[in-house]
């Protein structure tokens, strides 16, 4: 008579080959579960370090007026710091085979040692970074090589607030004076800036990151409001690992001038090159209308030369279809947007 192992004998987790639970650990990928997956056993704690896909969930973060700052130290900086305060208590202290859980570990970069086989990467922060209006909503993706590669922002106001702060585009006296008619288009810059500051601020936060995670392909820095997101791709972050020493140097000292946090602990803007559709109301299939809606497509001043009017639109395109070609109404304002007409504006480096 064959011998049957009592079931408290049995664990059947330690019968499934290493890839397949690498599998299931590439799909949990929140890394708060990963770090606790560890301390079930001494498989677990060898196996977990080569899961190539992980996502860290930031639970919290201070707000600016929660302290004040002292010239030259960083808003973004203290801002960065905060933000992964709430992953201390991950790491539990029993596990003496993981990095003792200092005050110091607060960092992606630190927290993210303990993996060595990262390739898809997503970092979540708790909320966007833009502060609009009320009923005001926007929405933006912005990739990046070691610089900005393109930025695409759409937004809306969702309830009718009458004609203050619309964007007035008044083809009667011409585009100029259109474009500058009851400072809305003002406003809508404003959220230009807003956005590219927010990206290149979540971008410089990244380069450790990047710089210690070979293995990394793809890495994604969103919100749970989704509000923005900043994509780097294997050749963006390429470009990131071969930034030179020498080059971050000089980077970061024509920043320093000023003195403001947003100068200081970001990554620069280049010249850009804002195209920028409009439509004052904009009904949708599904009976939501949009007040004021603007598609911005924002990319840096091309060095070889001034594209052809075909080839811009062609690349607005491709680039707002893959910013919001998959999200229901965005994708169809979005869509709606790239038909209307187009006005140019062009921004310095900043």
């Amino acid at each position: 008579m064959a011998y049957l192992p009592d079931e408290s004998e049995f664990d059947c987790f330690e019968s499934l080959p290493d890839p397949i639970v690498l599998l299931i650990f590439n799909n949990i990928a929140d890394i708060k579960f990963l770090i606790r997956c560890r301390s079930v056993s001494k498989r677990f704690n060898s196996l977990v370090p080569q899961t190539d896909s992980v996502l860290l969930r930031v639970d919290r973060v201070i707000s600016a007026t929660d302290s004040e700052f002292d010239d030259g130290v960083s808003f973004v900086f203290t801002l960065f710091k905060s933000l992964y305060k709430s992953l201390q208590d991950l790491i539990s202290p029993h596990r003496t085979s993981l990095p003792d859980p200092t005050r110091s570990q607060n960092s992606p970069t630190q927290i993210l040692r303990g993996f060595n086989g990262i390739k898809n990467l997503r970092i979540e922060l708790p909320s966007g970074d833009l502060r609009l209006e009320k009923g005001t909503t926007i929405k933006w993706v912005t990739r990046f090589g070691k610089t900005l590669k393109s930025c695409v922002i759409l937004g809306f106001r969702n309830s009718v607030t009458g004609s203050e702060g619309m964007l007035d585009f008044n083809d009667n006296d011409g585009a100029g004076a259109g474009l500058g008619a009851g400072g809305g288009l003002k406003m809508r810059v404003v959220w230009t800036i807003s956005a590219l500051i927010a990206a290149s601020a979540r971008h410089y936060m990244m380069l450790d990151v990047i710089s210690e995670q070979n293995h990394l392909t793809n890495l994604i820095v969103n919100d749970r409001e989704n509000e923005g997101t900043v994509i780097v791709d294997k050749d963006g972050l390429q470009e990131c690992r071969n930034l030179s020493v020498e080059e971050e140097i000089n980077e970061s000292s024509n920043l320093t001038e000023g003195g403001l946090w947003w100068r200081t602990n970001r990554t620069t803007v280049p010249a850009v090159t804002m195209r920028m559709r409009h439509e004052a109301r904009m009904e949708l299939s599904g009976g939501m209308i949009m007040e004021g809606a603007t598609l911005v497509v924002v990319r840096p001043v091309s060095g070889g030369g001034e594209r052809g009017e075909v080839e811009e639109k062609s690349g607005d395109i491709e680039l707002a279809t893959e910013a919001f070609g998959k999200e229901g109404i965005y994708a169809e304002a979005a869509e709606r947007l790239l038909k209307s007409r187009t006005y140019i504006l062009e921004m310095n480096s900043f």
